[in-house]
């Protein structure tokens, strides 16, 4: 190519760049690329859901060919759950590991999924995340910004953690105990007699020590993995939540990714669920036993059916309840 031709051709580039700029058209554009954070309260980056959250990136990253990048950021490096999913509502680029009851502050109907003894099992709860009533209860919350990309990755069972045995709602009278900013939950420990204090969970450790609270609840994982054990050597049975997570991100967000990138990130939500919820199973005892070698008491000798019947009312004095939303999700639970 002599000199001539290749100046010809610049100007003409350069002419064609210029138009485009004049006249506001766009000039061609390679496939974007998407960089997505991901937030946790999570610590312990052995626990399982931390590395669900490792495998879904890596593979997302894979079928996508790159063009989502997804990094991690444990421990609430971005902030407490309650803000983060602020920033999520409001179309921050995040996507946020976080649970039902955090949700309530959006739809109040979505912290029914995180009340107490709402599950009977983990075969109610499977029926429950694949009801019309669940997708219209997602479909709420995307009016709201928030788009669920995994809905139902099982965290594990919720213990009370304190310095002496909890078995029976009377022996939470007069204790201040840290429940996460939940509405639901607030409202559970109110109906044992406690007195919940909300307490981001990066400061529940300094909370305890500082007897700020006398004591909290969380999954086996969580009690090990922030080293709680270390200011409260109690551990109740109480099974009063079985949590699960959901991970969203921005419905703004989402809306503007292509339909390829769209689909992986709802199968790949998908596959981390099962995933999730079968390492979690695999895990609870393992947890336990660490505790247990730590030098912490387990108290298995629970009266569960006097803390169901003590919270069977909080369902009726959540605010902001859907009239009949209780009774429809305990009929999609019963496959009615």
């Amino acid at each position: 190519m002599n000199q001539k031709t290749t100046l010809s051709r610049l100007r003409l580039a350069f002419g064609v760049i210029a138009a485009c700029a004049v006249f506001g058209t766009a000039l061609p554009a390679a496939a974007q690329d998407f960089k997505l954070r991901f937030a946790t309260s999570v610590a312990n980056t052995q626990e399982a859901s931390f590395k669900e959250m490792e495998a879904f990136a890596q593979r997302v990253k894979e079928r996508s060919k790159g063009r989502i990048d997804i990094q991690l950021f444990p421990a609430e490096q971005l902030g407490a759950q309650k803000k983060v999913n602020e920033m999520i509502s409001s179309g921050a680029n995040i996507m946020n590991m976080t649970d039902y009851g955090q949700m309530g502050q959006f739809v109040p109907d979505a912290g029914v999924l995180a009340g107490p003894y709402i599950f009977g099992s983990l075969e109610q709860a499977d029926k429950l995340f694949r009801s019309p009533v669940y997708k219209e209860l997602a479909e709420r919350l995307e009016k709201k910004g928030i788009k669920v990309i995994m809905a139902n990755g099982l965290f594990g069972a919720r213990h009370m953690l304190a310095d002496r045995p909890i078995r029976k709602p009377d022996d939470l009278k007069g204790m201040t105990m840290r429940v996460p900013p939940s509405p639901i939950m607030v409202e559970t420990f109110k109906s044992f007699g406690a007195r919940p204090t909300e307490i981001p969970w990066g400061e529940v450790y300094n909370a305890l020590q500082s007897n700020v609270a006398n004591g909290a609840e969380a999954p086996f994982g969580s009690i090990w993995g922030s080293k709680l054990y270390e200011v409260r050597k109690v551990v109740s049975r109480t099974n009063h939540q079985i949590m699960y997570t959901t991970w969203v991100t921005s419905s703004n967000l989402f809306s503007t990714l292509p339909a390829d990138l769209q689909t992986i990130l709802l199968e790949e939500g998908r596959r981390s669920a099962e995933n999730l919820t079968k390492a979690t199973v695999a895990q609870d005892e393992q947890f336990a036993d660490q505790l247990r070698k730590s030098g912490t008491q387990i108290v298995a000798d629970v009266d569960i059916a006097a803390f169901q019947k003590a919270s069977a009312g909080v369902y009726q004095s959540l605010p902001n309840l859907t009239p009949g939303f209780v009774d429809k999700a305990r009929a999609a639970m019963a496959g009615n």
